[in-house]
Protein backbone atom coordinates (compact mmCIF):
# COMPACT_ATOMS: atom_id res chain seq x y z
CA UNK A 1 0.00 0.00 0.00
CA UNK A 2 1.23 3.47 -0.84
CA UNK A 3 -0.35 6.64 0.53
CA UNK A 4 0.98 9.99 1.69
CA UNK A 5 -1.04 9.78 4.91
CA UNK A 6 0.33 7.24 7.45
CA UNK A 7 -2.90 7.23 9.47
CA UNK A 8 -4.87 6.15 6.42
CA UNK A 9 -2.39 3.35 5.73
CA UNK A 10 -2.63 2.19 9.34
CA UNK A 11 -6.43 2.10 9.13
CA UNK A 12 -6.50 0.06 5.94
CA UNK A 13 -3.79 -2.27 7.17
CA UNK A 14 -5.66 -2.86 10.43
CA UNK A 15 -8.80 -3.72 8.48
CA UNK A 16 -7.04 -6.07 6.04
CA UNK A 17 -5.05 -7.83 8.77
CA UNK A 18 -8.30 -9.52 9.80
CA UNK A 19 -8.90 -10.89 6.27
CA UNK A 20 -7.67 -14.48 6.07
CA UNK A 21 -6.76 -14.59 2.36
CA UNK A 22 -5.04 -11.17 2.13
CA UNK A 23 -1.61 -10.31 3.51
CA UNK A 24 -0.22 -6.77 3.60
CA UNK A 25 3.46 -7.25 2.77
CA UNK A 26 4.59 -3.62 2.78
CA UNK A 27 3.57 0.02 3.11
CA UNK A 28 5.05 3.25 1.79
CA UNK A 29 4.34 6.95 2.24
CA UNK A 30 5.82 8.19 -1.03
CA UNK A 31 6.23 7.06 -4.61
CA UNK A 32 9.93 6.20 -4.44
CA UNK A 33 9.53 3.91 -1.45
CA UNK A 34 6.50 2.31 -3.10
CA UNK A 35 8.54 1.48 -6.20
CA UNK A 36 11.41 0.06 -4.17
CA UNK A 37 9.07 -2.15 -2.15
CA UNK A 38 7.13 -3.32 -5.18
CA UNK A 39 10.30 -4.32 -7.04
CA UNK A 40 11.65 -6.15 -3.99
CA UNK A 41 8.43 -7.81 -2.79
CA UNK A 42 6.58 -8.39 -6.10
CA UNK A 43 3.08 -8.22 -4.54
CA UNK A 44 -0.02 -9.36 -6.41
CA UNK A 45 -1.75 -6.00 -5.91
CA UNK A 46 -0.57 -2.51 -5.06
CA UNK A 47 -3.06 -0.13 -3.44
CA UNK A 48 -1.93 3.36 -4.35
CA UNK A 49 -3.22 6.81 -3.52
CA UNK A 50 -4.47 8.83 -6.47
CA UNK A 51 -1.79 11.45 -5.79
CA UNK A 52 0.96 8.87 -6.41
CA UNK A 53 -0.30 7.53 -9.74
CA UNK A 54 2.71 8.84 -11.60
CA UNK A 55 4.71 5.84 -10.35
CA UNK A 56 2.56 3.46 -12.41
CA UNK A 57 4.43 3.78 -15.70
CA UNK A 58 7.72 2.85 -14.06
CA UNK A 59 6.03 0.17 -11.97
CA UNK A 60 4.58 -1.50 -15.06
CA UNK A 61 8.02 -1.64 -16.68
CA UNK A 62 9.71 -3.14 -13.61
CA UNK A 63 6.84 -5.32 -12.36
CA UNK A 64 4.49 -6.07 -15.27
CA UNK A 65 2.60 -8.73 -13.30
CA UNK A 66 1.64 -6.36 -10.48
CA UNK A 67 -1.91 -5.05 -10.67
CA UNK A 68 -2.82 -1.65 -9.24
CA UNK A 69 -5.93 -0.53 -7.38
CA UNK A 70 -6.17 3.24 -6.95
CA UNK A 71 -7.75 4.86 -3.90
CA UNK A 72 -8.85 8.48 -3.77
CA UNK A 73 -11.19 10.98 -2.19
CA UNK A 74 -12.37 12.39 -5.54
CA UNK A 75 -15.86 11.01 -6.19
CA UNK A 76 -16.16 12.84 -9.51
CA UNK A 77 -15.27 11.83 -13.02
CA UNK A 78 -11.78 13.34 -12.84
CA UNK A 79 -10.48 10.92 -10.21
CA UNK A 80 -11.88 7.88 -12.00
CA UNK A 81 -10.48 8.89 -15.38
CA UNK A 82 -7.10 9.80 -13.89
CA UNK A 83 -6.83 6.30 -12.41
CA UNK A 84 -7.78 4.59 -15.67
CA UNK A 85 -5.48 6.72 -17.82
CA UNK A 86 -2.58 5.95 -15.51
CA UNK A 87 -3.20 2.23 -16.00
CA UNK A 88 -4.88 1.28 -12.72
CA UNK A 89 -7.15 -1.77 -12.74
CA UNK A 90 -9.75 -0.05 -10.61
CA UNK A 91 -10.65 2.90 -8.46
CA UNK A 92 -12.24 3.01 -5.02
CA UNK A 93 -13.14 5.95 -2.85
CA UNK A 94 -11.23 6.20 0.42
CA UNK A 95 -14.52 6.05 2.30
CA UNK A 96 -15.14 2.48 1.09
CA UNK A 97 -15.91 -0.13 3.72
CA UNK A 98 -13.11 -2.60 4.61
CA UNK A 99 -15.15 -5.44 3.12
CA UNK A 100 -15.45 -3.50 -0.15
CA UNK A 101 -11.70 -2.88 -0.26
CA UNK A 102 -10.97 -6.55 0.45
CA UNK A 103 -13.36 -7.66 -2.30
CA UNK A 104 -11.76 -5.20 -4.72
CA UNK A 105 -8.26 -6.50 -3.93
CA UNK A 106 -9.41 -10.06 -4.66
CA UNK A 107 -11.05 -9.04 -7.94
CA UNK A 108 -8.08 -7.03 -9.14
CA UNK A 109 -5.74 -9.91 -8.26
CA UNK A 110 -7.87 -12.17 -10.50
CA UNK A 111 -7.55 -9.77 -13.40
CA UNK A 112 -10.87 -7.94 -13.14
CA UNK A 113 -11.57 -4.21 -13.33
CA UNK A 114 -13.15 -2.74 -10.20
CA UNK A 115 -15.00 0.52 -9.58
CA UNK A 116 -16.45 1.79 -6.33
CA UNK A 117 -20.16 2.14 -5.81
CA UNK A 118 -21.64 4.89 -7.95
CA UNK A 119 -18.55 5.24 -10.14
CA UNK A 120 -19.31 2.61 -12.78
CA UNK A 121 -22.44 4.41 -14.10
CA UNK A 122 -20.38 7.56 -14.60
CA UNK A 123 -17.83 5.64 -16.64
CA UNK A 124 -20.57 4.09 -18.77
CA UNK A 125 -22.12 7.50 -19.33
CA UNK A 126 -18.76 8.92 -20.32
CA UNK A 127 -18.17 6.15 -22.86
CA UNK A 128 -21.66 6.09 -24.33
CA UNK A 129 -22.44 9.82 -24.55
CA UNK A 130 -21.49 11.17 -27.96
CA UNK A 131 -19.10 14.08 -27.70
CA UNK A 132 -19.04 17.08 -29.93
CA UNK A 133 -16.12 17.36 -32.34
CA UNK A 134 -13.26 19.11 -30.65
CA UNK A 135 -12.52 22.62 -31.91
CA UNK A 136 -8.83 21.80 -31.38
CA UNK A 137 -8.34 18.37 -33.01
CA UNK A 138 -4.55 18.64 -32.86
CA UNK A 139 -4.54 18.37 -29.06
CA UNK A 140 -4.37 15.15 -27.14
CA UNK A 141 -7.13 14.36 -24.64
CA UNK A 142 -4.93 15.45 -21.74
CA UNK A 143 -3.92 18.68 -23.50
CA UNK A 144 -7.58 19.40 -24.17
CA UNK A 145 -8.33 18.95 -20.46
CA UNK A 146 -5.52 21.35 -19.60
CA UNK A 147 -6.80 23.90 -22.15
CA UNK A 148 -10.31 23.72 -20.68
CA UNK A 149 -8.89 24.65 -17.32
CA UNK A 150 -6.77 27.41 -18.81
CA UNK A 151 -10.03 28.79 -20.18
CA UNK A 152 -11.33 28.89 -16.62
CA UNK A 153 -8.28 30.87 -15.52
CA UNK A 154 -6.78 28.13 -13.38
CA UNK A 155 -3.11 28.18 -12.45
CA UNK A 156 -0.74 25.29 -13.13
CA UNK A 157 -0.95 24.27 -9.48
CA UNK A 158 -4.77 24.23 -9.58
CA UNK A 159 -4.77 22.20 -12.79
CA UNK A 160 -2.29 19.76 -11.26
CA UNK A 161 -4.56 19.21 -8.25
CA UNK A 162 -7.66 18.71 -10.39
CA UNK A 163 -6.04 16.29 -12.82
CA UNK A 164 -3.85 14.58 -10.20
CA UNK A 165 -0.62 15.45 -12.01
CA UNK A 166 2.69 16.95 -11.00
CA UNK A 167 2.93 20.70 -11.56
CA UNK A 168 5.93 20.12 -13.84
CA UNK A 169 3.83 17.77 -15.98
CA UNK A 170 1.10 20.39 -16.29
CA UNK A 171 3.70 22.98 -17.25
CA UNK A 172 4.85 20.69 -20.08
CA UNK A 173 1.27 20.19 -21.27
CA UNK A 174 0.67 23.95 -21.26
CA UNK A 175 3.82 24.44 -23.34
CA UNK A 176 2.61 21.84 -25.84
CA UNK A 177 -0.81 23.51 -26.04
CA UNK A 178 0.75 26.91 -26.76
CA UNK A 179 2.98 25.41 -29.44
CA UNK A 180 0.18 23.52 -31.17
CA UNK A 181 -2.16 26.52 -31.09
CA UNK A 182 0.65 28.88 -32.08
CA UNK A 183 -0.46 30.99 -29.11
CA UNK A 184 1.99 33.59 -27.76
CA UNK A 185 0.77 33.18 -24.17
CA UNK A 186 -1.54 31.18 -21.95
CA UNK A 187 -3.90 34.15 -21.89
CA UNK A 188 -4.21 34.04 -25.66
CA UNK A 189 -4.81 30.28 -25.55
CA UNK A 190 -7.44 30.76 -22.84
CA UNK A 191 -9.25 33.41 -24.91
CA UNK A 192 -9.30 31.16 -27.96
CA UNK A 193 -10.67 28.34 -25.83
CA UNK A 194 -13.41 30.61 -24.44
CA UNK A 195 -14.31 31.70 -27.98
CA UNK A 196 -14.64 28.01 -28.91
CA UNK A 197 -17.04 27.40 -26.01
CA UNK A 198 -14.64 25.80 -23.56
CA UNK A 199 -14.60 26.63 -19.87
CA UNK A 200 -17.33 26.69 -17.26
CA UNK A 201 -16.56 29.73 -15.12
CA UNK A 202 -18.50 32.87 -15.97
CA UNK A 203 -16.52 35.68 -17.55
CA UNK A 204 -16.62 38.75 -15.34
CA UNK A 205 -16.39 42.16 -16.95
CA UNK A 206 -16.03 45.55 -15.36
CA UNK A 207 -18.10 48.30 -16.98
Amino acid sequence: MADEHPLFIDGIRFALDDVADISVVGTACDGLDALRLAVRLCPDVVLVDLALLEILDYLRRRCPAVRVLALGADDGEAGLLAALRAGACGYLLKGARPSEIAAAVRSVALGHMVFGRGLAPRLVARLTTPSAQSPFPGLTQREHEVLERLADGRSNAEIARELHLATKTVRNHVSNVLTKLDAPSRVDAALRARDAGLGSRPVLARV
